[in-house]
């Protein structure tokens, strides 16, 4: 079952309920000032903290928090938003989602995603903790909780939502200044949640190309309506977020998708999604169950590596290790044997040519596009058996169960600075491609636009882009001299910190100021300011300025995510701030 808004009677957005909200007591001039800059997910949990640290250590102290957005998207941000299309996925199922932290459960209204979804819906459909949703449904979920958390403050505790980007702050001794374009505010600690405020830097170089020709952010898919049927277009990427833009210039122009086959509307482009390698995303099916014990990569394993005191060469010391597990689990559903000593003993037996290695996992040979489809054909049909009868599913499954161990390491004992590199720039998308893809559902659409001519997969490898500005084209060419023509490009990237390419206005203004510098490990910088180990901006020290979420990658791993606990810098910055004040 996919959830969506359809199921329930919406509430008005958290926005305007605050805004029409009042609240019973005002701010005193006094008051301490606390600014959470970035509306999303990771903002509302930071203020969730905030609040119910100020209920558990009652204060007579006052407190105005600033809660700053770019809109008026608040605690949902743009990968939640609850006005996009319904066709758009979470790619993992509801049982996983809770947005309240396991501290608070004695006091406050806790309720899992399932839990709410149970009080709200107006169907009798009875709810599977393997089921998927919308992310809009999702978003209205996370704006319930944000609603719940201000609608329970304390007396003391005042907050108001500013949908205004924040373009800089200036640091002083006892206070920072931040600024939008209309105002200033002076505030004693801020927490730097700016998840989507990064751009992708440009592919090509031309100032000339019209706005309309080449699209540089994929979100909102709205901003696609104004593509014209039957138009060539590239979109650069073939991960999820290629996944909405193919289904917004399709499903979204009012196709349909009935057993397995897509009916066009005629209003369809024709789409040649690509990316570095051109190999798509596998998709997978509900992991919600228990799952098989790991042979090598044990808690124990990872405990010794946490008591080592040098850092870690990713390359030689654990990618080694995730190769042989990933073999094992391949071959513990193959053969159907769990003894370790049987399992090696008969991989040993098989020519080292024909065994399954992670090169087969993470850089399947495809060189065109029959072999694509034929490949995304495959994974769907191993993707409903699961990991547990499908020996290319247990292998796919091994990152996703030991990522949260390996961003653990990452933050506290460290990666050399080569192999971080390796980790940062390669490894991380190759095994996010094969472990953290689509629904089911989706990936059957993508399958069935494909058949139907409408997703053309080119297979180019390390494409070069050029625009010619005669014929108002772009043009796309391999090493191997396979060329395409394309009328529209759309940059389906989602974009990450990189200081050094100044992709984001705040981070950039604070660069030039001085007031931040970028972190590096052994002459690698992967673009994020220099944070320590609990989030704290390092030229900042006599004030509470820390980050959380996606700017602190490079420091920290894999925080593009809705776990309340995976790196939780948050409660560092409520300490801190509570303590100075």
């Amino acid at each position: 079952m996919i959830w969506t808004t359809e199921h329930i009677t919406p509430e008005p957005d958290l926005y305007s309920y605050v805004q029409a909200r009042k609240p019973e007591t005002s701010p005193t001039p006094e008051s301490r000032m606390i600014a959470i800059m970035g509306g999303g997910p990771k903002g509302m949990y930071a203020l969730n903290h905030f609040v119910n640290q100020t209920r558990l250590d009652p204060t007579t102290k006052h407190y105005q928090v600033l809660w700053f957005n770019q809109d008026e998207r608040f605690a949902c941000g743009p990968n939640y938003d609850i006005h996009q299309p319904n066709y758009l996925l979470i790619n993992y199922c509801i049982g996983h989602v809770h947005a309240f932290h396991p501290a608070y459960r004695d006091i406050e209204n806790q309720r899992s995603f399932v839990d709410w979804l149970t009080a709200v819906k107006i169907v009798d459909t009875v709810i599977e903790p393997t089921d998927f949703a919308s992310r809009a449904l999702v978003g209205h979920y996370l704006q319930w909780v944000a609603a719940e958390t201000i609608r329970n403050l304390p007396s003391n505790v005042h907050v108001e939502l500013i949908p205004r980007p924040v373009i800089t702050m200036t640091y002083k001794d006892t206070q920072v200044a931040i600024e939008t374009k209309t105002k200033t505010w002076e505030v004693d600690s801020v927490l730097l949640t700016t998840g989507h405020c990064y751009q992708n830097s440009p592919l090509i170089e031309h100032t000339e190309i019209p706005t309309a020709m080449y699209k540089r952010a994929p979100y909102p898919v709205s901003q696609f309506a104004t593509i014209p049927p039957q138009a060539q277009v590239g979109i650069i990427g073939i991960g999820l977020t290629f996944i909405d833009i193919a289904l917004a210039l399709t499903e979204g122009r009012g196709g349909t998708f009935e057993q397995g086959t897509y009916h066009r509307s005629g209003k369809e482009p024709v789409i040649y999604p690509f990316s570095r390698s051109s190999l798509p995303i596998l998709c997978r099916g509900a992991q919600y169950q228990e799952q098989r014990p790991l042979y090598i990569l044990t808690e124990s394993q990872f405990k010794k590596w946490m008591r080592q005191s040098a850092k870690i060469d990713f390359l030689k010391e654990i990618l080694p290790l995730i190769e042989e597990e990933v073999q094992l689990a391949y071959y513990t559903v193959a053969f159907d044997v769990t003894d370790l000593e049987t399992i090696r003993n008969m991989i040993a037996h098989i020519p080292v040519s024909e065994r399954f290695m992670l090169n087969n996992l993470l850089r399947p040979a495809l060189n065109n596009e029959e072999e694509i489809i034929q490949y995304i054909r495959t994974n769907i049909d191993e993707a409903y058996k699961g990991e547990e009868k499908s020996p290319l599913m247990a292998a796919a499954a091994v990152w996703s169960r030991i990522c949260s161990q390996i961003a653990e390491v990452y933050r506290t004992v460290g990666f050399t600075g080569a192999s971080q590199q390796q980790l940062d720039q390669y490894y991380f998308s190759a095994f996010n491609r094969v472990s953290y893809g689509p629904p089911i559902a989706n990936m059957e659409k993508i399958y069935a636009l494909a058949k139907a001519g409408i997703l053309r997969f080119m297979a180019f490898q390390n494409p070069v882009i050029s625009w010619h500005s005669d014929e108002q084209l772009f043009s796309l060419r391999d090493a191997n001299g396979k060329e395409k023509q394309l009328d529209i490009l759309i940059d389906a990237r989602i974009a990450r910190p990189a200081l050094e390419k100044r992709n984001a206005v705040l981070y950039d203004n604070l660069l030039q100021k001085g007031s931040i510098h970028a972190y590096e490990n052994e002459g690698y910088s992967p673009g994020s300011l220099s944070i320590d180990k609990r989030g704290k901006c390092t030229t900042m020290e006599s004030l509470p300025v820390y980050c959380y979420g996606s700017n602190t990658e490079g420091v920290f791993f894999d925080n593009d995510t809705l776990s309340r606990t995976k790196n939780d810098t948050a409660c560092y910055w409520v300490q801190e701030t509570l303590r100075q004040m």
